[in-house]
């Protein structure tokens, strides 16, 4: 551990750690809409993406802490014997019945399953804000087990608190960056969000659109406006600087 952090100085580690979670927050939320971020954002303006995320991410943390997690880390996630299963196997139980039920009770198996039956489950998954929701959810605790549990994280990080602490930033945080990004813009899309209607404006305050309520807002990108009609059929990038206004209202 200490020659990786004399290899790779923090604040590398840290900026690139912010590069990417402020990368999977764009990718998240611009994905919807068809839009490729990276074409229209400088580089130095990915890293603040992480912020709304952040926010979200640590409530979270501080949320199962209130919520007892400390005695769920001191029980489920930190099990000193590193059993895969849910239950203790019975060495009398028959060859094949102990094989069946090694099988039915890995702790890695019902997560995945979960994770590859909900697409199946839910209709139009890709653009459905609850499999989003409890996808990101359960892979999220699914691999903060796995880290705070993970043979060498245990000998380099005695600590519970401290391993916990680090997973729910390697695994809550970046997951959440995505998945929150994703969220966020299907509130856009399915116009489940308060529409912040889109007009552009001449000089002497006087609407360019036929219809002042066929447009809504989406976001900002560096300098660019992007906004798009109610289907969500068309999709527009306005640069700031090409026109002399615009208006955003929510009726």
């Amino acid at each position: 551990m200490r020659e990786i952090i004399k290899f790779f100085p923090v604040t590398t580690i840290l900026l690139t750690y912010l590069f990417v979670c402020g990368s999977l927050y764009l990718i998240g939320f611009w994905s919807i809409f068809n839009i490729d971020a990276f074409s229209l954002i400088s580089l130095y303006d990915i890293p603040k993406n992480f912020v709304y995320p952040l926010m979200i991410s640590q409530g979270t943390y501080f949320i199962n802490m209130l919520l007892g997690q400390s005695l769920h880390q001191l029980s489920f996630i930190n099990q000193e014997n590193n059993t895969e299963n849910f239950i203790k196997i019975n060495e009398n139980w028959s060859p094949k019945k102990k094989k069946i039920i090694i099988f039915l009770t890995l702790k890695d198996l019902w997560p995945i399953i979960i994770i590859f039956s909900l697409p199946l489950i839910i209709s139009n998954h890709e653009k459905n804000i609850l499999y989003w929701s409890i996808s990101s959810l359960i892979l999220s605790y699914f691999l903060l087990y796995k880290f705070v549990n993970f043979s060498s994280v245990k000998l380099y990080i005695p600590n519970i608190y401290i391993r916990f602490y680090l997973g729910h930033f390697l695994t809550f945080f970046p997951i959440s960056c995505f998945s929150v990004g994703k969220i966020e813009s299907l509130k856009i899309y399915h116009n489940k969000k308060e529409i912040r209607y889109f007009d552009i404006i001449s000089k002497d305050n006087k609407t360019q659109i036929n219809d002042p309520k066929c447009l809504k807002f989406i976001g900002f990108i560096s300098d660019k406006v992007i906004y798009s009609t109610l289907d969500n059929q068309k999709t527009f990038i306005l640069n700031k600087d090409s026109s002399d206004g615009f208006q955003l209202s929510n009726n």
